[in-house]
């Protein structure tokens, strides 16, 4: 199977898995609505993708199975994550402000910048890692920011963030899109790319 998902591209992929991206989108909305649930339905919407891409049986009754089981390991994930780019980019902005009297603040800015935008492709690698690989969640916010960078997983993130972005910035014209894809589709695109690296952390640890 794992030759079939790397060899396939990912819009026939996308229309492969068409009606269970859908019903998992759903899924995920529904179990955002408890608000503090938002990080587990996020692991098992990734746990979800997971199981379509390795075309095993079952995607739903994976998704409520990571759902339960990660219930509460996934909230340090749910707070790190929203949290670190919002400080960083509330940094940026602070330097940018203040730039006009000090210009080295300008290096600050970038570099805040920066480390928001890792923070994010972090946050999209750290989710699948935490549906797949049995590690805590401190191990997995580490491990995120050390593979974000590891094979085409960048790649892969990256068309995920932009995936998510252009579905935002297209809003409120997009909402029946996001009410249908607009989870399922970028968690797809950051499952394709992270997937690879994961097998290969599983098969180094197994053999060690």
């Amino acid at each position: 199977m794992r030759e079939t998902y790397l060899q396939a591209g990912f819009v026939r992929l996308c229309w492969q898995k068409l009606f269970p991206l859908m019903v998992l989108n759903v899924l995920f909305l529904l179990c955002c609505l408890g608000v503090l649930t938002i990080p587990a339905a996020a692991t098992a919407l990734c746990r979800g993708c997971q199981t379509l891409l390795l075309e095993q049986p079952r995607p739903f009754r994976s998704f409520f199975r990571a759902f339960r089981a990660h219930l509460l390991t996934a909230l340090p994930l749910g707070l790190m994550f929203p949290a670190a780019p919002a400080l960083l980019s509330y940094g940026c902005l602070f330097y940018v402000q203040n730039a006009a009297q000090t210009p080295f603040l300008t290096v600050c800015a970038v570099f805040c910048l920066l480390c928001a935008c890792l923070t994010c492709f972090a946050a999209r690698f750290a989710y699948p890692m935490l549906a797949r690989v049995e590690l805590s969640p401190w191990a997995v916010i580490k491990n995120s920011f050390l593979l974000t960078f590891r094979g085409y997983a960048f790649g892969w993130l990256l068309l995920s963030a932009l995936l998510a972005a252009a579905l935002a910035a297209l809003f409120p014209y997009t909402l029946p899109l996001v009410l249908l894809l607009g989870a399922s589709l970028p968690c797809f695109a950051a499952v394709r790319g992270t997937q690879p690296v994961l097998e290969r952390l599983i098969e180094k640890e197994e053999n060690e």
